[in-house]
């Protein structure tokens, strides 16, 4: 069972509010899957959340939509300790200041620690639309005896997404030595490695990531 130092977290990517609300790639799965996964998660035990990129679409919003990305941190806030968002290459076309609640942690563009409910948090957020900076080989190393999480919106090789986006590879990332890593950007849900675990969450799906002293296990929500 995870310890209470480091309660569960839920992470969600690559919602697009914004687009029709059917759940395939080029749709989205809509704010009413979006409130209801974070009650599922709340209940599920997890006490942090991570949005994980990509809450917005670029192209496919109205006003409305905003109030839509207000609603999802908002009841965010009610259900966990800390909520914790990180841009995606879709979300820099908007400025979300206004509609993201205080309260909210918002990372930064550059490689950052996050230190939240007995966990470190590695991350850095986009910063432009096709964001070509390599930005792995300047991660934090990992903090001791804590579980270490690292997240990030990502094309990491490029082969199963588009457009690039933070380019980086997978020996990179197990480079650095975290418990696991969990991945925006590819809206399909993609295993890249299970020891540790890296991949990427999925459009329309979530991950509860739990600790086990310092190691991290993942499982679909």
């Amino acid at each position: 069972m995870p310890n209470h130092a480091a309660a569960p977290i839920l992470v969600v990517a690559d919602i697009h509010l914004g687009r029709k609300q059917h759940g395939d790639k080029k749709t989205g799965p809509g704010i009413d899957w979006a409130l209801d996964t974070l009650q599922r998660g709340a209940e599920a035990g997890a006490r942090h959340l991570v949005m994980l990129g990509d809450v917005i679409d670029r192209k496919r919003f109205t006003e409305a939509t905003y109030g839509e990305v207000t609603r999802f941190f908002a009841r965010g806030l009610e259900l966990f300790d800390t909520v914790v968002f990180i841009a995606g290459n879709h979300d820099v076309h908007h400025d979300l200041t206004a509609v993201i609640p205080e309260g909210v942690i918002v990372a930064k563009q550059e490689p950052q620690t996050i230190r939240t409910g007995g966990w470190a948090l590695h991350t850095a957020a986009v910063e432009v639309d096709r964001d070509p900076r390599e930005l792995v080989a300047r991660f934090p190393t990992p903090i001791e005896k804590v579980p270490n999480l690292g997240l990030l919106h990502t094309s990491v090789t490029g082969e199963f997404s588009n457009n690039p986006c933070l380019p980086c590879t997978q020996e990179e990332l197990a480079a650095l030595g975290y418990g696991a890593w969990l991945l925006g950007h590819v809206h399909e849900r993609i295993t890249l490695a299970d020891a540790p675990f890296a991949g990427w969450v999925g459009m329309g799906r979530a991950y509860l990531a739990a600790a086990d002293g310092t190691a991290v296990q993942v499982a679909d929500l």
